[in-house]
């Protein structure tokens, strides 16, 4: 009996898989239906290798914004020469996203305000390369709780910052000064509030309302208090007027006339009057100490050019505040000041070179300057005085050029409708010189984007 059982066993395993493969019908290896397949294996995507570039800041002061657009805050300042890291760009190229040195900081430059060192296309589009162009109520949130909580600690910093901020936004502007010495060459302001980057001016007395800017030093948003301002002594009256000014232009670059326009409150300038007292301590040391330096002499036995004539030589002012003077002595009356970097032609020198005749805007003959306080470069120009306005056409801004040429490199910017006074031309016409624009050393524009008075 146990075995023939063994024997009916086998038999029935031997047929139990005959009858399967009859119902279910199969050509092949059965192995392929009880081995599970392998799931697919998804193709590896290359990440974008990330690029750095150099770049040099090719304007004397540059703003680096929080995301590529005007309207976002500034972040930080960057001056002509700083060198820095560049990572990434927008689409079409003009916005730059940079690291800056020595703060930590990662912002947006304008691509035009400097030189870079290599391809700006192998730059990587970052996401939020067009984050500034979404307005805030357009992004959509998702529902889901964020991954991590700050803590407590964390979450009161942040509103305490939030808070500081608000209060400096929400902050009324304002300027206080009292009566005063001056002394060495400047005069204080009490305070001055802002609640974005300005200026505070320094206006002279003109029959009892504003007059030529004596002076002007860079505000911070907030409060600002016993803030030291230079100003030009020889130019001072017996009142003065602190006056709030915008920066709304290149970063810490004074440009006015320009986009540095007064702060205004019910359609009035925002300012202090004050007097203030001159005396034997109120030129600088620098001042006394140049002029000292610089003898009285007679002008030159060959005669001075005129305006017309093509000068071979532009004076380029290298010390803060420089007095232009009637007669190359100094004893004679002070016609205006000059301002550093500011570039003027050229009209001849006194008989021992101590003295540099300039033509000046708005004065007929030439003027006097102390040659130790200027810098010499050489230049073709045909003298020219007068005065235009920038027509780009569109609204923008035009190129300043450090040079008459496409090839001279860009110095800075002037937006459209400003108004310059010119004093001179380009050997082919195609270029004129500008003064007062704000920008160090001679500013060059093209003709073909000026409105001449």
């Amino acid at each position: 009996m146990p075995n023939r059982f063994r024997v009916s066993l086998f038999g029935a395993l031997v047929i139990l898989p005959l009858l399967i493969s009859s119902c279910y019908p199969f050509q092949g290896d059965i192995t392929q239906i009880l081995t599970p397949a392998a799931p697919p294996t998804a193709e590896a995507t290359a990440e974008p290798e990330m690029v750095i570039l150099a770049a040099t800041v090719a304007v004397n002061a540059l703003r680096v914004r929080q995301a590529p657009n005007e309207e976002t805050p500034i972040i930080a300042g960057l001056l002509k020469g700083d060198v820095i890291n560049v990572v990434g760009r927008t689409e079409d190229g003009s916005w730059l996203k940079v690291e800056v040195p020595d703060v930590g900081t990662i912002g947006w430059i304008w691509a035009e305000d400097v030189t870079l060192n290599g391809d700006p296309s192998a730059l990587l589009v970052p996401e939020d390369a067009q984050m500034a162009a979404e307005p805030e109520d357009a992004m959509a949130d998702d529902g889901e709780e964020p991954e991590e909580q700050a803590d407590d600690g964390e979450m009161a910093a942040e509103e305490k910052a939030e808070d500081q901020a608000s209060a400096v936004a929400d902050l009324e502007p304002r300027v206080t000064v009292y009566a005063q010495e001056v002394i060495k060459g400047q005069v204080t302001v009490a305070e001055a509030a802002v609640p974005v980057e300005g200026w505070v001016v320094i206006h002279a007395d003109d029959a009892g309302s504003y007059g030529p800017i004596i002076g002007q030093a860079h505000l911070e948003p907030g409060l600002t208090t016993d803030l030291a301002v230079d100003i030009d002594v020889d130019a001072a009256t017996e009142t003065l007027y602190a006056m709030l000014h915008t920066d709304g232009g290149v970063f810490d670059v004074f440009e006015f006339p320009g986009t540095d326009m007064p702060v205004l409150k019910d359609g009035a300038p925002i300012s202090s009057a004050f007097t203030v007292m001159i005396g034997e301590m109120s030129i600088s040391d620098e001042e006394a100490d140049a002029e000292e330096a610089v003898p009285v002499t007679t002008p030159t036995d060959e005669p001075l050019l005129q305006v017309g004539d093509v000068t071979r030589h532009l004076a380029i002012v290298t010390t803060r505040a420089l007095r232009v003077r009637s007669k190359p002595e100094t004893i004679a009356e002070v016609l205006a000041g000059v301002a550093v970097g500011e570039a003027y032609p050229v009209a001849g020198f006194s008989s021992d070179e101590h003295w540099v005749a300039i033509f000046f805007p708005d004065i007929e003959d030439p003027v006097w300057i102390a040659a130790s306080l200027v810098e010499l470069r050489d230049i073709e120009l045909r003298v020219q005085m007068g005065r235009a306005t920038i027509e780009t056409g569109r609204g923008g801004r035009l190129r300043l050029r450090g040079g008459p040429s496409l090839e001279a490199p860009i110095v800075g910017h002037a937006q459209d409708g400003e108004s310059y006074d010119t004093l001179g031309y380009s050997e082919d016409g195609q270029w004129a010189l500008l003064v007062g624009t704000g920008v160090e050393g001679a500013t060059w524009a093209s003709v073909s984007f000026l409105l001449f008075e």
